[in-house]
């Protein structure tokens, strides 16, 4: 049973609430309070698995017994209720230590899955807490750091993302590597759309951890096609401004030490975490189209690389939507960005379409389609030498030969 404590300064709310979670099999409220004051003190006493609040109330209100209880009963995680949905409340609410923000007038169904995912996550977490404590370590893992994959544009509309989902399911497919995809476009991020994945976890759930465990990072990812693992930008826009460079940081971490590559779609805004995330690269791909603005600002993103004394060789300028009837091509782009193109993804619009209205890479819809083809090249291109994932996953152990026959086989 999940045990429960509604904090409400409306006696028909708190009501309400309770007739409306004594319908749920695996929900019990235990106890419920007036204020803030009073519902810190039972809080103490009943130490609930979870604390139900709302924002305004007499006397201590909702952020000041979050704070409370995330000093004092950590165990006890709480959940926000209020009518403000303004980016303000939200992010005092998390930066207090809140684990969901749910705005009035919210369904049945949100409120349940609300309550039963924060359960999940601190049961999930007090397991691997208990696992560690048991023989003093937490589980080995591989010596080598994955490598980093960034793809980043001076312009949106170029065909990054289409290219970060399909250049990860190629890594997994033709390396047998663990490969990690995240979306770093946190306002717009179109990954979970692209894949058609569940939106219910993202990086947000990252916000009020103070350390990130591999347990919780598994967590909190999303499965992906081909065995990707993918975390996911918040699904609100205003929720990105509470992700923080150190948040950032701390999830690349813990991925590095995971996964044997990590993919990373970056938005085209210059903030600080993907400044960071840019230069701690192991690879750039600087993502470009046969238009003039496109081209411009691909000249404009180089000099961005170059200022930040990125190293020149981990740089790949990848030019999408190759057409031989364009007014440009690959000597013209050369000439002008004064850098060489690695890589030209053909133009295919029925493919593409068809991928992203289905929710499926065309690299395995599609896998003889020269646009596929050339995925599987650009993969081949990233791969080190001999074909060996840094990792030392599963795939460590597989021979040389036999990862340059499936990379360059087709």
């Amino acid at each position: 049973m999940i045990r429960l404590l509604i904090v409400d300064d409306i006696a028909s709310t708190r009501d309400n609430l309770r007739k409306l979670l004594g319908f749920e099999e695996d929900i019990e409220v235990i106890g419920t309070a007036g204020d803030g004051k009073q519902g810190l003190e039972e809080a103490h006493r009943l130490l609930p698995d979870i604390v139900l609040t709302d924002v305004n109330m007499p006397i201590m209100d909702g952020i000041q017994l979050t704070e409370r209880l995330a000093q004092e009963l950590p165990a006890s995680p709480v959940i926000i209720m209020s009518v403000q949905g303004e980016r303000d409340y939200l992010r005092r609410a998390m930066q207090a230590g809140a684990r969901e923000y749910l705005i009035k007038p919210f369904s049945h169904d949100e409120l349940v899955a609300a309550i039963r995912r924060v359960h999940q996550l601190e049961e999930k977490k007090g397991t691997f807490a208990r696992a560690i404590a048991a023989d003093g370590t937490a589980a080995p893992r591989a010596a080598a750091l994955g490598e980093v994959i960034v793809l980043f544009s001076g312009k949106g509309g170029v065909g990054k993302t289409m290219l970060a989902t399909n250049l990860s399911v190629a890594l997994a497919v033709e390396t047998e590597s663990r490969v990690a995809l995240v979306d770093l476009d946190l306002q717009f991020g179109d990954i979970g759309v692209m894949l058609n994945l569940d939106h219910s976890r993202s990086i947000t759930d990252v916000v009020d951890s103070e350390t990130l465990e591999p347990e919780m990072l598994n967590e909190i990812m999303a499965q992906g096609p081909n065995g990707v693992r993918v975390l996911l930008a918040p699904i609100s826009p205003e929720l990105a401004d509470l992700i923080t460079s150190e948040h950032v940081r701390m999830v690349m971490t813990e991925l590095r030490k995971t996964f044997d590559y990590i993919i990373v779609d970056t938005s085209s805004h210059l903030a600080d975490f993907n400044l960071e995330v840019i230069e701690s690269a192991q690879h750039v791909l600087v993502v470009t189209a046969l238009t003039i603005p496109a081209i411009k600002d691909a000249k404009l993103a180089l000099k961005v690389l170059e200022s930040l004394t990125v190293d020149p060789a981990s740089v790949l300028l990848v030019v999408d939507r190759s057409d031989s009837h364009s007014d440009f091509n690959k000597d013209s782009i050369e000439q002008n960005l004064r850098h060489t193109v690695g890589a030209q993804i053909p133009y295919d619009p029925r493919v593409v379409g068809d991928s992203i209205n289905r929710g499926i890479p065309f690299v395995t819809s599609s896998p003889e389609a020269d646009i596929s083809r050339s995925i599987r090249e650009l993969a081949g291109a990233l791969v080190p030498s001999g074909g060996q994932p840094v990792g030392a996953g599963v795939a460590a152990g597989k021979a040389d030969d036999k990862r340059k026959r499936r990379i360059f086989g087709r």
